[in-house]
């Protein structure tokens, strides 16, 4: 009985985060969960529409809503397969959405652990009363696939690829871009001057000015009904999401028994290789960049064990050592010398190793914007829980020098692939007779 009231609790979450949406809730109950656990064949559609959705969700792709059930379900393995799940029977099952029911149960609790699935949508339906900003640092590679660098360097496109065509597009995300960057300059504008103007109007300790939206709400009083009415559905949702949390301990423990019973089911799941499932399933989503995440933290795990096991026979050599000195034998000096020089070395190897790891991580998520109270700069507060300075706050300048820096190293990877690829063209035209080729203008 406790784990159907965790169960319900679950549900009461994600249909409760569902109708903050606007979209109808399905008819989500733990008897679906039941159904699943069993490998049910009439809770699989269900499911499938369930990670669709929150998938959706999740990545903020609303606009373009699939109804086709293989569309849904190409999306979901594309999708989980970009977040580095691992077990292979979920990528093969029929997209026809007949059966699977267990697999998807499993995938679901994964991404409720994994990517912190229902933190992740509360917080997309919370209320934003301060002006916030996306900011993101990180380091994005689409990775080629094995046939993509063969034709490359066969020098092949594909048949009917039209040059005008491509020159065509390039236009239209030039334009696309300079009218986002237009609309973006427009609204930093428009903010500055709200924080500027209504500075010493504000009751919050941290910040002495008002957001857009308490400028809209003094202006529109009518509007605030509908901000309550919404601060009173969050509240609902959070008094759910606590009840879950108290009750959570129950449904992990009820998922291990849903994972004994799938692994004796079928015992190949032990030696799954995360690689092959992640590269068979690359060509559903363009722009999955986890396969590199894998292969780099493999490395560095490779590393860290190698790093290990040389750290026990030190001990060990170390625990021989000073057993022989106790004894008698040998220079005690030279060998706690030639001790710490080995110990020292590993240290280093270790920290070298951390230093890659702390280098893969940027800067990722909203941030609130601040007008500094002494000057007009604009400081800016992350959300996360890593802190940049002592008052906890990073100034507008410190990001765009950081910025300037990461725009200097693209320009000269950029200039690296134009030598690449005028040497690739070089080599082509020696194999043409009575052709020349004239630079593009320069502007």
């Amino acid at each position: 009985m406790k784990v159907k009231e965790a169960i319900a609790a679950l549900c009461k979450v994600l249909v409760g985060v569902w109708a903050g949406d606007g979209a109808a809730p399905a008819a989500l109950s733990p008897e679906i969960f039941r159904k699943a656990k069993f490998n049910r064949n009439e809770a699989t559609a269900e499911f499938w529409k369930l990670l669709y959705w929150l998938l959706k969700l999740v990545n903020e792709d609303r606009p373009c809503e699939v109804t086709d059930l293989a569309e849904q379900i190409e999306y979901v393995k594309a999708a989980v397969c970009y977040y580095g799940y691992g077990f292979m029977d979920f990528y093969q099952l029929p997209a026809d959405g007949t059966r699977g029911s267990q697999d998807l149960l499993l995938a679901f609790s994964w991404l409720l652990q994994r990517i912190h699935l229902l933190e992740q949508l509360l917080n997309l339906q919370r209320l934003h009363v301060e002006d916030e900003a996306s900011l993101c640092t990180c380091r994005q590679t689409i990775p080629v696939s094995s046939m993509e660098r063969l034709d490359i360097q066969d020098s092949r496109h594909p048949v009917g690829m039209d040059v005008r065509y491509l020159q065509c597009l390039q236009g239209k995300l030039r334009f696309r871009w300079r009218s986002l960057y237009s609309a973006q300059q427009e609204r930093c504008s428009a903010l500055y001057k709200i924080h500027l103007y209504t500075r010493g109007c504000g009751s919050s300790q941290s910040f002495d000015h008002l957001s857009a939206t308490e400028i809209r709400l003094i202006q529109d009083p009518k509007q605030c009904t509908e901000f309550v009415q919404h601060l009173e559905l969050e509240n609902m949702q959070l008094e759910a999401y606590l009840e879950w949390k108290q009750l959570e301990p129950l449904y992990w423990q009820w998922m291990q028994s849903v994972l004994s019973a799938k692994l004796q089911d079928t015992q190949d799941l032990l030696n799954v290789n995360v690689v092959t499932v992640t590269g068979h399933s690359l060509g559903q989503r363009g722009n999955c960049r986890q396969p590199d995440t894998f292969r780099e933290t493999d490395k560095l795990y490779g590393e860290l064990l190698k790093l290990q096991l040389e750290l026990q026979d030190r001990r060990m050599a170390k625990d021989e050592r000073m057993n022989d000195q106790e004894r008698g034998m040998g220079d005690p000096t030279g060998q706690h010398e030639a001790v710490f020089l080995t110990q020292h070395d590993l240290e280093q190897k270790l920290a070298e190793v951390q230093a890659r790891v702390n280098h893969g991580r940027r800067q990722h998520g909203h941030v609130r914007l601040a007008l500094r109270a002494n000057s007009t700069p604009v400081r800016i507060k992350p959300r996360s829980a890593q802190q940049h300075n002592s008052s906890g706050s990073l100034t507008a300048l410190e990001v765009i020098t950081q910025l300037k820096a990461e725009a200097v190293t693209l320009k000269k990877e950029l200039q690296e692939l134009q030598q690449l690829s005028k040497e690739a063209l070089g080599e082509i035209l020696e194999r043409l007779d009575g052709v020349i080729c004239l630079p593009p203008m320069q502007r």
